[in-house]
């Protein structure tokens, strides 16, 4: 036996032969031919050869009166799907929403009343000469308890006992501004309280201090901390309330009118819009020009400001002036001329 032969290893194949194509013999007789489908335009039927199912295309028009009940059934629940997104919306709605500067009507500012703010009330002194020198001895220590007590005679001296710290004035709302600037806190917020009592209980006497003040303030009013910045807004509102409309417009004019940090503007904006409402527009626009040129110009830049809630304080505050008749004339004699037409319209 030869292994190197290729004829031993590969299989014998018969040679093709053309005929007939091989069929399986069965027994029975041959399947009969599966009828013919009726052609009634249908491109889907079923038929049956030989126990299997066969499934073809069928009518496009069948399909299509389908279609318009799917397209309702959807169409009804999209409606269903938009009704309780709505409701779903009103009932998330938030109560407290501050109204635009669109929403408030003509002349109103500000919807609440315009109220004073209220501060605590501290005893009487006994010995009030002997407890001024005790406060401007414990402001000048450096434990913080101390700083605090000494803060606190000076709300108690100038509630009731305001001829003993006149004299010291100066001295003593330098040393109290300087303790606004504290690092720590409490003492902070101790000392813009303290600046409060000096402007509810000393009123005008305080004209002299008001414009350092307001730039201490209105700068405490940018920090991060809502103790402070509460604490700045109480200031101001009775700085506002209590001191020479002349005095406070020009410390709130230099200390936060160009301020870099947008929320020492729009402590400034609200300020100015309260300054109006205790002036009044009457007196704004029929009285010293000095005031309404000063005023006026500065709220309309505040009203175009980059940031919402500064524009937002300014602009109530010109629709507030815009209740007044001579409203559009002040704004055209001392509005810059390419301003005139974008502050008139805030009026409205």
């Amino acid at each position: 036996m030869n292994f190197g032969d290729k004829d031993f290893y590969l299989p014998k194949i018969a040679p093709w032969v053309p005929g007939p194509p091989l069929m399986r013999h069965t027994t029975g007789p041959p399947p009969a031919k599966p009828a013919a489908a009726k052609t009634t335009g249908s491109r889907f039927c079923r038929l049956k050869a030989d126990g299997l199912q066969f499934t073809r295309k069928q009518n496009t028009n069948s399909r299509q009166a389908e279609e318009p009940e799917a397209i309702t059934k959807m169409a009804a629940h999209s409606k269903k799907d938009e009704a309780g997104q709505v409701e779903r919306v009103r009932r998330k709605k938030p109560s407290n929403i501050r109204a635009a500067p669109q929403a408030v009507g003509k002349g109103q500012g500000v919807e609440q009343p315009l109220v004073p703010p209220s501060l605590t009330s501290e005893d009487p002194l006994n010995r009030p000469e002997e407890a001024l020198g005790q406060a401007l001895c414990l402001l000048q220590d450096e434990e913080w308890e101390r700083k605090t007590e000494g803060l606190r005679l000076v709300r108690a001296l100038a509630e009731h006992h305001a001829e003993v710290l006149l004299p010291e004035l100066h001295y003593v709302t330098t040393v109290v501004i300087a303790e606004v600037k504290n690092l720590r806190s409490i003492v902070s917020r101790d000392a813009i309280t303290t600046m409060a009592h000096l402007f509810t209980h000393l009123q005008r006497e305080m004209d002299s201090e008001v414009e350092g003040a307001a730039r201490t303030l209105l700068h405490k009013a940018g920090e991060t901390s809502l103790f402070i910045r509460q604490g700045v807004e109480l200031a101001l509102g009775t700085l506002v309330h209590h001191c020479s409309p002349g005095r406070v417009l020009q410390g709130l004019l230099a200390g936060g009118l160009r301020h870099r940090n947008p929320v020492c503007r729009a402590a400034t904006s609200r300020s100015l819009l309260m300054l109006l409402q205790v002036v009044g527009v009457s007196r704004v626009l029929t009285g010293k020009k000095t005031f309404a040129s000063e005023i006026i110009p500065a709220v309309s830049t505040l009203a175009f400001d980059a940031a919402q809630e500064v524009r937002t304080h300014a602009r109530a505050a010109l629709r507030y002036l815009g209740s007044h008749k001579k409203a559009e004339s002040a704004v055209e004699k001392f509005v810059h001329l390419k301003d005139q037409s974008a502050v008139k319209q805030l009026l409205l």
